[in-house]
């Protein structure tokens, strides 16, 4: 009921005068069909005489039906990208409902110590604890033989996996029937465990993950999150973000064939800030 009553409150803010354009237009619907009804039929003329206020009772509720469907704010939407053959969805709904492959975002050493190395609220620290039940030794094992083809560099740690992997590296785990990519996008500070990226290094992360999509994906749909918007410092309002994973998509799919249908899904705290109706009427007038 809570999220009902945001999507009112905050469709309300931002489409009041859509919402009253729609409630004039129901009246007016309803007053044309009453004249044209009670000029060719006096029965219904003379019932209208007598039931003049639940008539204007009828046509109120009406009118306040068509207000609050013009208002309420979805939280979720679909669109076709151009030029991609690929139906992307923005829905505010937690990805691990998602039964399909997920796109997660993790740091440049994989790590899988749940604290301060890799935080419990974040994405990569909720697959540990939720997919592996808070196993960090199976994350692990799953991880390092994912990451058996690739050369890593070794590092002093105090704390955390001693083998530093290349921004963009993907490593691909599974997740019941499902497949799980794991990409590197953030840099770690040895000592604060603070993690860090940049604009250019998610583009490329980005596009190395969706190319792994491409390899061993078999069209299979896939989720992600708002890529960025969380522990890597990115600083990007949700919208530029967003706005900017949509346009890696379709540049991806010049080279490779991707699934056709994707889904990124936003977090509660995004409603204020992501006007998701209006996303989808611009990339359908593209």
């Amino acid at each position: 009921m809570d999220k009902v009553w945001q999507s009112f409150k905050i469709g309300f803010r931002r489409r009041w005068w859509r919402g009253l354009t729609a409630a004039l237009s129901v009246l007016g619907t309803v007053w044309l069909l009453t004249e044209v009804i009670t000029r060719v039929s006096k029965d219904a003329s003379t019932w209208l005489d007598g039931h003049g206020v639940g008539y204007l009772v009828v046509a109120g509720l009406l009118s306040l039906a068509g207000f609050l469907g013009s208002i309420y704010e979805h939280r979720e939407v679909s669109f076709r990208l151009p030029n991609t053959g690929t139906t992307l969805t923005l829905k505010f709904a937690n990805i691990f409902d998602e039964a399909t492959d997920w796109i997660v975002a993790v740091n440049e050493y994989f790590d899988s110590t749940l604290g301060d190395i890799v935080a419990a609220t974040s994405l990569h620290g909720q697959v540990i604890s939720r997919v592996y039940g808070g196993n960090e030794q199976s994350f692990r094992a799953d991880v390092d033989n994912a990451l058996a083809g690739y050369q890593g560099v070794a590092e002093a740690r105090a704390k955390g996996h001693p083998i530093r992997y290349p921004l963009g590296t993907v490593a691909i785990i599974k997740n019941g029937p499902h497949k799980i990519y794991l990409v590197a996008l953030t840099k770690t500070d040895v000592v604060t465990h603070r993690a860090n990226s940049t604009v250019p290094v998610l583009w490329d992360a980005l596009g190395a993950v969706l190319a792994a999509v491409d390899r061993v994906g078999n069209g299979a749909p896939v989720a992600m999150p708002l890529i960025g918007n969380g522990r890597a410092s990115l600083n990007i309002a949700p919208q530029h973000l967003l706005r900017l994973i949509a346009l890696k998509i379709v540049d991806a799919k010049r080279t490779h064939d991707l699934p056709r249908n994707m889904t990124i899904n936003l977090s509660d705290d995004c409603f204020e800030h992501l006007d998701i109706v209006e996303i989808k009427r611009g990339w359908s007038a593209i």
